[in-house]
C-alpha cells in the first residue's frame, strides 16, 4: 500500500484522488470533507452532481482487507433488501492496490434517540434488522472472506493469556474470574449466525420519521454467537435498549443470551488494551486501556461487596 493512503490529512491522498476520478471523473474530490474516522479508516464526503460518495480511506496496512470483505458483503446484502449503502466498491490504484472503498453517501441522522416513543421505533427497526441479518443462509456468502469463531475458545481465550502479564494483580485476579465465568457461558452456545458486531448510532442512520435508512460499517461482521450482536447494543446504547431488540426479537432465543452478552461487554476494554499492545499506532491506548480495566474491575468488586 502506497504512504499516502493513509493519510488522516486534511485532503484526500493522491492515490485516492486518482482512483476516484478514473472510476467517477464527475465527483469533486477538491470539496471533499471528512465524515468520520475510525481504527481502520477515515471516511470523506466527496460531492457529485448525481449523489455524493462516502470513500473510505485506510489507516493501517490490514485497512484495505477490511474494506474489501465489507463491500463483498454489502453486495451480498443488498439483493436481500437490506438497508446497506448503494453502489459498494472498490477503489484501486494502477497497480490494483486497493486504495479505498466506495458508497453512496446515505442521508439520515444517527440513530442517538430520546423519549420513549423514539426508543421503541428505534428498537422495533433494530429487531427486525438483526433477525433478518441473523437469518441468512451463510452459504450465501461463500464468495466472501467472513471470519467464523466462537468468542471464548477463538477469541478471548487467547487475548486473556496475552492482556493477563500485563495487569496489576487485582485486576488480574478479577479478570481471571470473568473468564471462568465467560469459557463456563461457552459450554452451552446455539448455532452460530451472520451478525453485525457493531451497531451503534453513528453506524445506523435514520429518516426523519425515525425509521431505518442505512446500517453502515460491515467491516468487521462475522458468523458467531447472536449474544455478541446484542452486546454491542447494550454497549452503545444501553442496557434498556438491549432488552426491548430482544423482545422484538424473532429467533430463537436461548436462557442464556443476555448473561453472554453480559459477559462479552466485561471484554470490550481487554479487546482495546489487547489490540493496543499488538498494533503501534495505538501505543498511546495501552495506558488509559488499562486504568479503565481496573476501574471496571473495582467498580465490579464493590458492587458485589455491596449486595
Amino acid at each position: 500500500m502506497k504512504s499516502d493512503t493513509n493519510s488522516t490529512s486534511p485532503n484526500l491522498p493522491r492515490a485516492v484522488v486518482a482512483a476516484l476520478a478514473s472510476a467517477h471523473p464527475e465527483a469533486v474530490p477538491d470539496r471533499a470533507t471528512v465524515a468520520g474516522v475510525g481504527w481502520d479508516v477515515v471516511a470523506w464526503r466527496v460531492p457529485a452532481p448525481d449523489g455524493d460518495w462516502l470513500v473510505r480511506v485506510p489507516r493501517h496496512e490490514g485497512a484495505p482487507k477490511a474494506i474489501e470483505d465489507q463491500t463483498c458483503l454489502m453486495r451480498v446484502l443488498a439483493p436481500l433488501g437490506f438497508p446497506v449503502p448503494a453502489e459498494p466498491q472498490l477503489l484501486r490504484d494502477a497497480d490494483a492496490t486497493v486504495v479505498g472503498g466506495l458508497y453512496r453517501y446515505v442521508d439520515g441522522r444517527p440513530a442517538n434517540v430520546r423519549g420513549g416513543r423514539e426508543r421503541e421505533r428505534l428498537a422495533r427497526g433494530l429487531a427486525a434488522f438483526v433477525s433478518r441479518l441473523h437469518a441468512v443462509d451463510v452459504a450465501r456468502l461463500a464468495g466472501c472472506d467472513v471470519r467464523r469463531y466462537e468468542p471464548w475458545h477463538d477469541e478471548f481465550a487467547p487475548m486473556v493469556r496475552r492482556v493477563l502479564p500485563h495487569l496489576a494483580p487485582r485486576t488480574a485476579s478479577w479478570l481471571q474470574g470473568r473468564a471462568e465465568r465467560l469459557a463456563d457461558f461457552s459450554d452451552r452456545l446455539p448455532a452460530p449466525v451472520l451478525i453485525h458486531a457493531d451497531l451503534k448510532p453513528k453506524h445506523v442512520i435514520l429518516d426523519g420519521t425515525g425509521e431505518i435508512v442505512g446500517v453502515l460499517d460491515f467491516e468487521s461482521i462475522p458468523v458467531t454467537d447472536p449474544a455478541f450482536e446484542f452486546s454491542r447494543i447494550w454497549q452503545n446504547w444501553d442496557r434498556g435498549m438491549a432488552e426491548r431488540v430482544l423482545h422484538h426479537y424473532q429467533r430463537p432465543v436461548d436462557p442464556g443470551l443476555m448473561a453472554r452478552a453480559q459477559a462479552y461487554l466485561d471484554f470490550d476494554v481487554v479487546s482495546v488494551l489487547d489490540t493496543a499492545h499488538r498494533r503501534p499506532d495505538m501505543a498511546p491506548w495501552v495506558p488509559r486501556a488499562r486504568r479503565m480495566l481496573a476501574a471496571r474491575a473495582a467498580a465490579d468488586s464493590r458492587s458485589r461487596r455491596s449486595l
